[in-house]
């Protein structure tokens, strides 16, 4: 059974977040760092944006200066998301894409689900059932609507996959920070938010968070065959995530790269 690096939960803000998702997958790449799963939230909230999205027609930068909030590009696809302080777990994983063949996961899609399916078994341990699907990303439902959005980059043969795990939801701050699409009203976001995405704390008996986050750790193991072992961050990472903070997470050149 393989043995992984698991960094439980932990909170930073939107460019420091980004910037250790890229720290680790290099690190990993550097083979200084083993494969790893790290669960985080973001404080502030923060909205993020697809690598290849403008940030003009994604986001309302006035509405997130009030309100203080931060707003980062990603290096990996999809779309823009806003990410609650209080409403959201977030999980990254970084690991070789050959050890997903294993599981004869061969097409991108096939390999976005091996890990989704993760979050899937952990959460059947609540007795909840979800399902995957795709919805603009490769998605996860319950009742039918999306509680998970997932995004990949991948990088001389590695990948990091991350997403979201939304516990709470508001779509009216959601469609006040993230625009909508042109010649759609937010109003008309807001009441699609509500019928198409959930919050899974409510479908949850007896929400607590540690418990909560060790049906997922059990969920990654027993669906990748590994075995999880706490760890922390190696000062290589500490030092390149750093850089990377300032080089490219929190300067308005990388993050206005489209427009």
């Amino acid at each position: 059974m393989d043995k992984w690096r698991f960094i439980s939960l932990d909170i930073k803000n939107g460019f420091w977040n980004m910037a250790l998702d890229e720290a680790i997958l290099n690190a990993v790449i550097e083979k200084r760092s083993p494969h790893t799963v790290r669960f985080y939230k973001w404080k502030p909230s923060t909205a993020s944006i697809g690598r290849n999205q403008s940030l003009s027609t994604e986001v309302d930068i006035e509405f997130t200066k009030k309100k203080g909030y931060n707003v980062v590009r990603r290096i990996t696809g999809g779309g823009a998301v806003f990410h609650d302080s209080n409403g959201e777990i977030t999980y990254s994983i970084v690991c070789p894409i050959k050890f997903l063949e294993r599981f004869n996961a061969i097409k991108v899609l096939d390999q976005f689900e091996i890990i989704t399916q993760g979050i899937v078994t952990g959460l059947n341990n609540y007795g909840l059932q979800p399902k995957k699907g795709v919805i603009h990303c490769p998605a996860i439902f319950l009742d039918g609507k999306k509680f998970s959005g997932n995004a990949q980059v991948r990088k001389k043969g590695y990948l990091l996959q991350h997403g979201t795990i939304l516990l709470d939801i508001d779509p009216e701050l959601m469609y006040s920070v993230l625009k909508a699409p042109e010649n759609v009203g937010k109003s008309r976001m807001v009441r699609s938010v509500r019928a198409k995405c959930i919050g899974i704390k409510d479908q949850l008996q007896d929400y607590n968070e540690t418990q909560f986050l060790k049906a997922l750790k059990y969920g990654f193991e027993n669906t990748l065959g590994i075995k999880l072992k706490e760890g922390y961050f190696s000062d290589y990472e500490i030092e390149m995530a750093k850089r990377l903070v300032k080089e490219k997470y929190s300067n308005i050149e990388w993050l206005k790269k489209y427009e």
